[in-house]
């Protein structure tokens, strides 16, 4: 069987650094697949960053908490 490798398409997310008080403390845009993929892309977080969001379109498809992220999705 012949299987053709179809390229995945891509969204942009907005990946959402929040403070415990909601501001918002940086913000970048990634190309990904998927909204954990995009979690993936996360190098590192700001000093005072609460939880993740990834958003898309404007609201957030997914959160998480900083060390959830380092434990699970920094790899």
């Amino acid at each position: 069987m012949n299987f053709e490798t179809t390229q995945t398409d891509t969204k942009s997310y907005e990946i959402r650094q929040m403070s415990d008080a909601g501001k918002c403390l940086s913000a970048a845009t990634v190309e990904a697949p998927s909204g954990e993929a995009a979690a993936k892309q996360l190098k590192n977080v700001v000093d005072g960053t609460d939880r993740i969001e990834i958003c898309l379109d404007g609201k957030a498809v997914n959160e998480m908490g900083v060390s959830y992220w380092r434990k699970r999705v920094k790899r």
